[in-house]
This record gives C-alpha cells, sequence and structure tokens, in this order.
C-alpha cells in the first residue's frame, strides 16, 4: 500500500479515536491546569523530580542537542520541568502553554535564578505560528506529557517551529492514578472521567510513515504520593466533575472514602506510569 494512502488512514484513525467531543474545551483546560499548577511546581522541586528532568534532559545531549547558546520552545510547558533546567544550562526559552497559572510558577523561578525564559500563554490547537513568529525559529521544540499535541495539525505545528530537532514525551496505556482508580473500583457508579490525550503511539506512528526515524526510549515510572484526605478528595473531585455534575450524595461519599482509607489522617497512593520519548530531526 502507498505511504500517502497508510498515512491518511493514520491520520483518519487518530482523530476518531480523539474526536473533538471527547476533548476538554480550552476554558476547561484553563482551570484544569491552574488548579493544579502550585502542586506541579512543588513536584518538579521534589529529589524525584530533578531527578527526571536530568533523565530527559540526558537523552536530548546523547542525541547530540547542546543547550548553550540553542532557542527552545517548550509547549505546554507546565510549572517548568524541562523549561528551567535547559535555561540553567544556557539554552534561550520560550515557555508556551495555555494555564497562566503554569507560566506563572515557570516566571517565579526564571526571575529568581536570572534565567533566559519568556513566557507565553495560549492554546498550541489555535495557535498561529507566524503571528508569534514561531516558524522554523527553534533549534529544539518539546512537547511533553501535554494534551497540547493531539492530532497530526498540531504535531505538524510543532514540526514546523523547529529548524534542527524536534522532543516528545507521551504515556501508554496501563498506568495508574491511585488517586482515581482505587475511589473508582471502591465506589462504582462513576465512570472514569476523560483524561487529555496525551499517548505516545499515534504521534510515532505519524512521524514514522511520514519517513522520520525518532530515536526512541521507553521507561516505567512509579512514585508514592501522600495527601491529606481533603486534598485526595478535591483532586477526585475536580478531575470528575470535568464529565458530569458532582451530586451532593457523591461529594459526601467521595469525602467517606477517603477519611476511611486514612492512615492518621494521610492517604498514601502508588502509582504507575508508562513513557515513550522520541527525538527526531526535522528534516527527514
Amino acid at each position: 500500500m502507498p505511504q500517502k494512502t497508510n498515512l491518511n488512514y493514520w491520520i483518519d484513525y487518530w482523530n476518531r479515536t480523539n474526536p473533538a467531543s471527547d476533548l476538554m474545551d480550552e476554558e476547561s483546560l484553563v482551570s484544569f491546569w491552574d488548579k493544579r499548577s502550585e502542586d506541579f511546581a512543588d513536584k518538579i522541586a521534589t529529589a524525584g523530580g530533578r531527578k527526571r528532568s536530568r533523565e530527559n534532559i540526558a537523552l536530548l545531549e546523547a542525541s547530540g542537542f547542546c543547550a548553550e547558546g540553542a532557542r527552545v520552545l517548550d509547549i505546554g510547558c507546565g510549572a517548568g520541568s524541562l523549561s528551567l533546567p535547559l535555561a540553567r544550562a544556557g539554552a534561550e526559552v520560550t515557555s508556551f502553554d495555555i494555564s497562566p497559572g503554569m507560566l506563572a510558577q515557570v516566571q517565579r523561578v526564571a526571575d529568581r535564578e536570572g534565567l533566559s525564559v519568556t513566557t507565553i500563554a495560549g492554546s498550541w490547537w489555535t495557535a498561529n505560528i507566524d503571528r508569534l513568529g514561531f516558524r522554523e525559529k527553534f533549534d529544539l521544540v518539546i512537547s511533553s506529557m501535554t494534551p497540547a499535541i493531539k492530532d497530526a495539525e498540531t504535531l505538524e505545528r510543532m514540526i514546523t517551529c523547529s529548524r534542527a530537532s524536534c522532543f516528545y514525551i507521551g504515556s501508554f496505556p496501563g498506568g495508574r492514578d491511585a488517586i482515581l482508580s482505587d475511589l473508582l473500583s471502591r465506589i462504582g457508579k462513576i465512570p472514569s472521567p476523560r483524561r487529555p490525550p496525551m499517548g505516545f503511539l499515534f504521534p510515532f506512528m505519524y512521524l514514522y510513515l511520514k519517513g522520520y526515524r525518532p530515536e526512541v526510549t521507553f521507561s516505567r515510572r512509579r512514585w508514592n504520593e501522600t495527601l491529606d484526605t481533603k486534598k485526595a478528595a478535591a483532586h477526585a473531585i475536580d478531575i470528575i466533575s470535568h464529565d458530569q455534575t458532582v451530586t451532593p450524595a457523591m461529594n459526601r461519599a467521595i469525602q467517606r472514602y477517603y477519611k476511611e482509607t486514612a492512615v492518621d489522617g494521610k492517604c498514601i497512593f502508588k502509582n504507575e506510569m508508562f513513557l515513550g520519548m522520541m527525538v527526531w530531526k526535522v528534516r527527514p
């Protein structure tokens, strides 16, 4: 079968798997990530968060990337898990995110440390890269665990901003968000909530069918998370509320569940995630 036909079939499958009706709208995404901005900033400052950042940057360096003097675009930068260490290594970083709350966390650290970081708020789904001046401007363009890359169009937009390389990190099915999974298995009658698309397989196959040959690495991450009962319940309610109205009865059931499973007022969750990471040159 011709390569172009294969590619078109794959694009159609990607679109059908993540139809627009199944995605959070942009306003909901802003609220979703703003509420998590402080927690994300705290997590990347932990020893585990710093270790993960070092591992990701080591992959970039192994592919030949040098941060010193490079221009980097970090799409869906979050609280800066890659933007900040790359800026510390000498890169000139543009941090792009839909969440002003996340960008405020990045800017706070950049200002304190005197780092070369420019923050821009916006949606990658509707971004005009020519108006932003992004076309072929960057030596490296990053997309790490973000719903910004939701289809072939947004992936191509990412590639078009690079004049050298791109770096993508996405997840695989099979991980475990214990905060939610334990709750849903015990309470029942609450459907699993939608999650923003951040998968690895669709972008990888799209690139492969286009003729790119990314350098690929896989990892399995496990970590423990400790939250008080109020934070655990608030986390669950916030995510579930994106799909349905959390009734007073559901709220009480969720609050009761975390209180009953807590030890000394704390809930300990064992989380797991499977990730794929790939680096590729923009000229196949």
